[in-house]
This record gives C-alpha cells, structure tokens and sequence, in this order.
C-alpha cells in the first residue's frame, strides 16, 4: 500500500500536468494559442504595438520571429547543458523548444518591425500597418 503523502504529491503532479496542458493551448484546434512560454506581455503606444517576452537563458542565435499580417510567431530553443558526470539533486530549469503564434487585435507593416534582446528580455516593436489606420474623413 502506498503512503497517503505519496498518492497525494502523485495526484498534486498530474493536476498540475493537466493544468499545465489545458493552459499551454494543447486542446485547442487552431495555430494561434494562448501558450505559457515564453510568457509576453502586449501593449499599445503611440497606435503601434509593443511585445515584450521573458527568455532568460535563450541565446540571441537561437531565436526566431515572423511576422504576418496580424500574427507574430516567436520559436527558438534554451539549452541548458553543465557537462557530463554530474548529478542532479534539483531540475527545474530544462532545455526546452518553444514555438508560440500569437495574434493580434491588427495588421502589422512586417517592413517596419524592430527587435531588441538584452538580458533575457525580448522587446519587439511592431507596427500597424497604414491600410488598418483609421482615416479621418472630412465632412462635406
């Protein structure tokens, strides 16, 4: 018979699994997913767009963003490697793939986009394309 705590931190971990799943946009049935990672914040300033993503431990080499009509994708990989003959007594922080297509409320002028990376922050500034502008008509 297996110890209550033990059946217990193995009930803990699948919920968090599945949570972790429901939230990553597993289950949902088109390209654009909210995800968990890496984690972005979106705002508007002066009417164009600015995405900021965490990506501590990611090298500038191993990233890449595209940019198309109103989605951005941001993919790349961390790898986490401290050698051979080691032995782990905590992982939390693992080598990973990401691939993470998010949309946006508008068109963005792909020619016009500037990306910055320092320190693990990602800053991209994207901005909105003149044929999703809103014109000012005159009154005749």
């Amino acid at each position: 018979m297996f110890p209550l705590s033990s059946t217990f931190d193995t009930l803990l971990a699948l919920q968090e699994a599945l949570d972790l799943a429901q939230n990553g946009g597993f289950f949902e049935r088109s390209t654009t997913s909210p995800g968990i990672y890496p984690p972005v914040n979106i705002f508007e300033r002066s009417g164009d767009l600015v995405l900021v993503a965490e990506l501590p431990g990611v090298k500038k080499k191993d990233l890449n963003i595209e940019v198309k009509g109103n989605t951005v994708r941001l993919a790349g990989e961390r790898t986490i490697d401290y050698g051979k003959d080691i032995s782990y007594h905590r992982v939390e922080r693992n080598s990973t793939k990401f691939d993470r297509t998010l949309k946006l409320p508008y068109n963005i002028e792909s020619d016009k986009v500037k990306a910055e990376y320092k320190d693990g922050l990602l800053v991209v500034s994207l901005s909105r394309a003149e044929s999703d502008k809103p014109k000012q008509i005159t009154i005749q």
